[in-house]
């Protein structure tokens, strides 16, 4: 996709084709009739944050050849930017701001991409439990409560930061785990008494991990970590594309990468030799096939579920991937006329009204409608791994009507038209949030997790192995590659 390409992409780079992996190596790949061969030094499997800035690192900074596979039409992942086709606004319902950590502005700056101030738009919030549709008499926390409650969070989040960002590579094992970590968030927040934070750590990125009073802690602070909340409390820049359309940095990307990069195109088969490099045969949208003769293979999309499947996997690997338990989260654009404009809907259960700051929904839920400006509503649903995107969409319209049910919304006097949701775009941000039990932990998990890396020539990067930040990951990356090109 070139870099001047504004068509509006409803996905987000998501699983690779579901295929019967092999329980041992089979024989060295000999090209089909047909079938393009190419060679490179690394193969990077997923176009998204991680794999676009490793990418360039690679290749610009490193001198390596690279081939970067990406099934979607574009990079950027869970970037998700709609054009209005009325205004020609961009509208960023992904990733909403870049938190500057780490030389992310040189990053911009490095592609060409001018930065600005990300913008906001004020609605009036409207509290409602979805999953009756009455609106709550719920009162959230004070500014100032609110702003007590962060500044007490950050201080304590920021005891662990060593441990987990921008990865696991510190992570202590067993015995030597603080407990902290491995307690239910919930009563971290009772210990350091930032309960009025809790609301604004669930809404803005806390709420991929579902009721996050339940959660681990250490999976939290991944999701909402001290760099955010510096970020809320002002201590830290966010900046946008001064164009508010985040998809112009990964655009800017793509054509820096040119064909190096092999969209809409998924790995079919992927051996791994070590000592002899890696093979990978992908398949694009036509069905064309090219094999990848490669020296590494950097993997950048989460290791979980069908994305594995084309692997060659050994035990030591189905060991800690069959572990891992993860979110699935989608992102829309909607409009009905039952939507108020300048309003933001948000779901709590019941019992969060008026004043429990310890409420939240479980997973899988419809999150909030936030009102864009006219009729468009950003939407945002969280499901568990067996949330699949239709699934999702179901649970979005059955929010609306049962609010339409109890007379919370309702459509202008005379209406006739379409009662369902229309979607103007909707991205699938796949995989999310990996995690495992505390026992597992206790039990050495991240360190069996990190002694995949460079295993069978394989690395990894992503939400997986750090947190979903986009900024982060990027740091993550400046410790991953040079690893992965020791020996090269």
């Amino acid at each position: 996709m070139s870099s001047s390409t504004k068509n509006v992409l409803l996905r987000t780079a998501g699983l690779l084709a579901a295929l019967t992996f092999a329980s041992a190596a089979p024989a060295e790949q000999a090209a089909t009739a047909g079938q393009r061969v190419i060679h490179k030094d690394v193969v990077i499997l997923g176009g998204g944050a991680s794999g676009a800035h490793a990418a360039v690192r690679l290749r610009e900074d490193f001198g390596k050849s690279i081939v970067l596979v990406e099934k979607q039409g574009r990079l950027g992942g869970h970037v998700s930017t709609y054009i209005d086709p009325e205004s020609g606004r961009p509208i960023d319902f992904g990733v909403q701001s870049f938190i500057d950590i780490g030389g992310a502005k040189d990053f911009f700056a490095r592609m060409n991409v001018s930065i600005g101030t990300p913008g906001r738009i004020v609605n009036k919030a409207r509290y409602v439990d979805f999953k009756t549709g009455e609106e709550l008499d719920y009162v959230p926390p004070a500014a100032a409560d609110r702003t007590a409650g962060l500044t007490k969070f950050a201080a304590a989040a920021s005891k662990y930061e060593s441990m987990l960002l921008p990865g696991y590579w510190n992570f202590p094992a067993g015995k030597d785990i603080p407990e902290e970590l491995l307690m239910p968030f919930g009563d971290f927040a009772r210990k350091y008494g930032f309960e009025a934070a809790m609301p604004t750590i669930f809404s803005v990125t806390g709420l991929g991990v579902g009721d996050i009073t339940k959660e681990l802690t250490m999976y939290v602070l991944q999701a909402f970590g001290a760099p955010m909340a510096r970020a809320m409390l002002g201590q830290v820049p966010t900046f946008v594309p001064a164009s508010h359309r985040n998809q112009d940095l990964y655009d800017n990307i793509a054509a820096l990468l040119g064909s190096d990069v092999l969209y809409s195109t998924t790995a079919t088969r992927v051996e791994r030799k070590p000592g002899c490099g890696v093979e990978v045969t992908v398949r694009d949208r036509a069905g064309r096939e090219t094999l990848i003769k490669a020296k590494r293979i950097l993997v950048s999309i989460e290791p979980v579920g069908n994305n594995m499947a084309p692997f060659d996997l050994d035990r030591q690997e189905r060991a800690v991937f069959a572990k891992m338990d993860y979110s699935r989260i989608y992102a829309g654009i909607v409009t009905n006329a039952a939507l108020p404009g300048a309003t933001s809907f948000t779901n709590f259960p019941t019992d969060a009204a008026p004043s429990n700051y310890m409420a939240f929904p479980e997973l899988p839920f419809t999150a909030r409608f936030d009102n864009l400006g006219g009729d468009l509503f950003r939407v945002m649903i969280l499901g568990d791994r067996d949330t699949m995107a239709c699934a999702a969409k179901r649970n979005a319209q059955a929010s609306l009507d049962r609010m339409l049910q109890a007379g919370t919304v309702a459509f202008p006097e005379g209406f006739a038209g379409r009662r369902k949701l229309t979607f103007k775009a909707f991205a699938d941000h796949g995989p999310m949030h990996v995690r495992v039990t505390a026992d597992q932990l206790r039990a050495g998990f991240v360190q069996e997790q990190y002694a995949l890396q460079g295993h069978r020539d394989t690395w990894y990067t992503g939400g997986a192995w750090s947190v979903q930040f986009q900024t982060i990951l990027w740091q993550y990356n400046d410790i991953v590659i040079p690893k992965l090109l020791q020996g090269m």
